[in-house]
């Protein structure tokens, strides 16, 4: 076909030969590009999978405790009267007092809301003055009642006058279902 001398045939060859490594060389770099981008996303992939998997392994626990769910919903909507009823919570802080021998000094109501799971919260502030195991005994009358209270800051500080008695202001919620 083509008359090349034999000088210029070994050129052809070796450029020849040169461009076939070349190509092969940007080949083997594509491939490998490929390679680790294929590896990331199997790493990627495997986050995910294991996201998953703990994310039904704590839905797969939450429904074998639905029972104890439910029960703990009915007797937090037990602890709910219907309506927001501040005249019976200020009855039961005076009846707490004057069982503990507890003086209020002042309570009063926040504006109530509305939160996300539809119950009404009734914010509270109570100032109160007795004696330490006095106090004691309604906070935890107050959290083992009939009436659900959350007692979210309390500050206790030295009531005037006799030394061994205390002053605390407390804000705490009471909360009803509509």
């Amino acid at each position: 076909m083509f008359n090349l001398s034999s000088e210029k045939r070994k050129i052809l060859i070796i450029a020849l030969a040169v461009v076939l490594i070349i190509l092969v060389g940007v080949l083997i770099y594509f491939q490998y590009n490929t390679l680790i981008n294929l590896r990331a996303e199997v790493e990627e992939e495997e986050a995910a999978l294991d996201a998953a998997r703990a994310t039904l392994e704590r839905r797969l626990e939450h429904q074998q405790r639905e029972d104890e769910y439910e029960e703990r919903l009915d007797y937090a909507l037990s602890k709910m009267p219907t309506q927001a009823e501040e005249e019976e919570v200020l009855r039961y802080i005076h009846h707490l007092a004057a069982e503990y021998d507890l003086r209020p000094v002042e309570i009063s109501f926040g504006d109530h809301y509305q939160a996300d799971e539809g119950y009404m919260n009734m914010p509270l502030s109570i100032t109160i003055e007795g004696r330490y195991n006095g106090i004691r005994r309604m906070f935890s009358d107050l959290y083992s009642g009939d009436r659900a209270f959350r007692i979210d800051n309390f500050n206790i500080t030295r009531a005037g006058g006799n030394g061994a008695s205390l002053q605390v202001n407390i804000s705490a919620y009471t909360f009803y279902n509509p």
